[in-house]
């Protein structure tokens, strides 16, 4: 290939790339538009959550709370409160079943669930500001929807002593621009490498928002726990103290 060939063919690819991160981000765009805008959404201080979690049978009450690098999910079962998980900003911990006491995550996952609390209101609020990349990969059909599909990928992340990317996929309604599956790899364990997804659906409106309202949680296309969401309080007052790590326990 001679050099006019080769100069040709560079820009004809940066051009490319261009525009379909600009598809990308039109997309995210128009999802901040028709979900109450970006402005509303970067003005969430905090979010209070109660929920059912239904599992193997079982209906389990929970309280889930958020806000800037913190967050606490708890559950109620047979009048035992269950941490899983919780994070005060530096440090991750959750409650061990076979003790019942709290206990601390190890230091790779401990810096997962950071990064992944630190993404608080809205992975997509404000990627760009955090290095993150995202990538349009076509169109598929989920759950008899048709979806854009994009990729967001993050910092890496350490897995067994290891560097390893750190992605989920995104699937967005082409007709309302709400997503309505997320799509991760299992990262650590028996499970890893197999795919784990997030189905969204029965979205409403909270304080000019639309939020949704059922969360099924599937492994390998197998519904393993299904969330639905009684109310969600936003900005409202939580004490620090409520994420802490229950030292002496």
């Amino acid at each position: 290939m001679n050099f006019k060939k080769m100069l040709f063919f560079g820009s004809f690819m940066i051009i490319g790339h261009c525009i379909f991160a600009q598809t990308a981000d039109e997309i995210i765009n128009k999802y901040f538009e028709s979900t109450g805008g970006r402005d509303a959404w970067s003005k969430i201080t905090s979010m209070k959550s109660a929920v059912l979690v239904k599992t193997q049978g079982m209906e389990l009450p929970a309280v889930m709370l958020s806000k800037p690098m913190k967050q606490k999910i708890e559950i109620t079962f047979q009048g035992l409160s269950i941490v899983q998980p919780a994070f005060d900003g530096e440090t991750g911990w959750q409650t061990n079943f076979m003790t019942m006491k709290a206990e601390k995550m190890e230091a790779e996952d401990n810096a997962i669930t950071k990064s992944e609390v630190g993404d608080f209101p809205d992975p997509f609020l404000k990627y760009k500001e955090k290095g993150y990349n995202v990538e349009l990969q076509g169109s598929e059909t989920v759950e008899g929807t048709d979806c854009f599909k994009i990729k967001l990928t993050k910092k890496p992340v350490m897995i067994d002593g290891k560097e390893e990317e750190n992605a989920s996929v995104y699937f967005f309604d082409k007709e309302n621009f709400v997503p309505i599956m997320v799509r991760n790899v299992v990262k650590k364990g028996p499970a890893k490498g197999k795919s784990s997804e997030t189905v969204m659906s029965d979205y409403q409106e909270v304080n000019g928002l639309m939020m949704p309202f059922t969360m099924d949680q599937k492994f390998e296309g197998t519904t393993q726990a299904s969330i639905s969401v009684k109310t969600i309080e936003l900005n409202v007052a939580i004490d620090d103290s409520v994420f802490k790590f229950p030292e002496g326990n």
